[in-house]
C-alpha cells in the first residue's frame, strides 16, 4: 500500500523505538521504561473497538483481548481491520462443547480479519488449519530476546539451568537427572513439581523475581530445556535469553525451539520425551568445554544480528503491511 499503515494496537512494546514510532497503543509509549499495568482483555477490546475508525489495521496481542475484540466487531457488524498477533493454539482435544464453541468462535473472527502473526514458522500450517484461512494470511515473524544488550556471562557455577512453566517436560528432566554429571536448577511456578521427590542433584525455585532468575541464568554452565510434544510455540523466551547471554542451550525439537536452534551449529535439539537423548547431549556439552563455547558464541551472534526488539518490529511492520496488500488486492478482484 501506498505510505505507511496507521496501526492501533493493545501491544505495549515500549523497547522497541522502530514499533512505537510507527504504531499507537492503548497505553501510553511516551517515556515508558517497564510495562504498563495490564487492562482487562475485554477492556482492552472496548478501546480498541472505540478508536478503530481512524486506522488501517487493529493488532491485537493476546487469545482472550484477540478473541472480545473479533466478537465485538462482528456483533457490530464493523469492520475489525484486525490482525492477530501472540494467539496461541490450545493442546485441548477437539471435541468437548466448550472446544468447538471456542473454535467457532475463533473462526468467525478470524474469517473478517485482515491476517495472522506468528512466532513459529511451523504455526504457519497449524493456524491456517485451525482458523482455517489461506496460507497466505498467516506469516511467520521470528521472536526477539528480552535481553536489549547481548552482553555475554562467562560466569560458571557448576549447574545445569531449567526455566519455565508452559508445557515444560520436567518429568523428561527428572528422568535424566541421574545420569547428567552436574547439579540441575529448576525455575517454575509455584504449583509445578508439587510433592514430587526430587533427585538429589536437582533444586528446585519456585516463583522467583526475575532479577533473580537472570543472575541464576548468568551463572549457569548451561541451559536445558525439555518441552512437551505440541503444535504450539513455546520455550522461546528462556532460549532467547540464554543465547543473549552466550550460554548453550540444548532443548526439544519444537515449534517454538526449530526457528532459533541448529543442531550442532549454535545448539542442539533432541526429541521430545526422550530422557536418554537429552541427558547425553547435555553431558557432552558438559565434558566438551570448548564445543559448548563455540555453539554458544554462534548463538549469541545469531541474536545480535537478528533478534533484537527493533529487527522484530521492522519484521512484524513489514508483514503488517503485506497482509495489508493481500486484503486491498483481494478487494480489487
Amino acid at each position: 500500500m501506498n505510505g505507511k499503515p496507521a496501526i492501533l494496537t493493545n501491544m505495549a512494546f515500549w523497547q522497541s523505538g522502530a514499533w512505537t514510532a510507527a504504531t499507537t497503543s492503548i497505553y501510553p509509549m511516551e517515556g515508558r521504561a517497564s510495562d504498563p499495568e495490564v487492562l482487562s482483555p475485554w477492556r482492552e477490546a472496548w478501546l480498541l473497538f472505540r478508536q478503530r475508525a481512524r486506522f488501517d489495521a487493529v493488532v491485537t496481542m493476546g487469545t482472550r483481548a484477540t478473541l472480545a475484540y473479533g466478537l465485538l466487531c462482528a456483533v457490530a457488524g464493523a469492520d475489525s481491520k484486525q490482525i492477530f498477533t501472540e494467539v496461541f493454539i490450545d493442546d485441548a482435544k477437539p471435541g468437548s462443547f466448550f472446544w468447538r464453541m471456542k473454535a467457532a468462535a475463533f473462526r468467525l473472527v478470524a474469517r473478517r480479519a485482515i491476517g495472522v502473526l506468528t512466532n513459529s514458522s511451523m504455526e504457519v500450517e497449524t493456524n491456517a488449519a485451525r482458523f482455517r484461512l489461506p496460507l497466505e494470511r498467516v506469516r511467520f515473524v521470528p521472536m526477539h530476546s528480552n535481553i536489549p544488550f547481548a552482553e555475554p556471562s562467562a560466569a560458571d557455577g557448576g549447574y545445569v539451568l531449567s526455566a519455565g512453566r508452559t508445557l515444560r517436560d520436567y518429568a523428561t528432566l527428572l528422568a535424566a537427572a541421574s545420569r547428567i554429571e552436574s547439579r540441575i536448577a529448576i525455575v517454575c511456578g509455584r504449583d509445578d513439581l508439587a510433592g514430587v521427590k526430587m533427585p538429589a542433584n536437582v533444586e528446585i525455585l519456585r516463583e522467583i523475581p526475575r532479577d533473580v532468575y537472570l543472575e541464576k541464568l548468568r551463572r549457569c554452565s548451561l541451559v536445558a530445556l525439555p518441552l512437551l510434544p505440541t503444535e504450539r510455540s513455546t520455550g522461546q523466551v528462556v532460549v532467547l535469553e540464554a543465547m543473549a547471554l552466550g550460554k548453550p542451550v540444548v532443548a526439544t525439537r519444537s515449534p517454538g525451539t526449530i526457528d532459533l536452534i541448529r543442531d550442532r551449529e549454535n545448539g542442539r535439539l533432541v526429541p521430545p520425551l526422550n530422557a536418554e537423548a537429552l541427558a547425553a547431549a547435555v553431558n557432552d556439552l558438559l565434558a566438551r568445554k570448548s564445543f559448548a563455547a563455540e555453539l554458544a558464541a554462534r548463538a549469541r551472534a545469531d541474536v545480535t544480528q537478528s533478534r533484537t526488539f527493533d529487527l522484530h518490529a521492522e519484521e512484524k511492520l513489514r508483514a503488517i503491511a503485506d497482509l495489508l496488500d493481500l486484503r486491498r488486492s483481494e478487494s480489487q478482484r
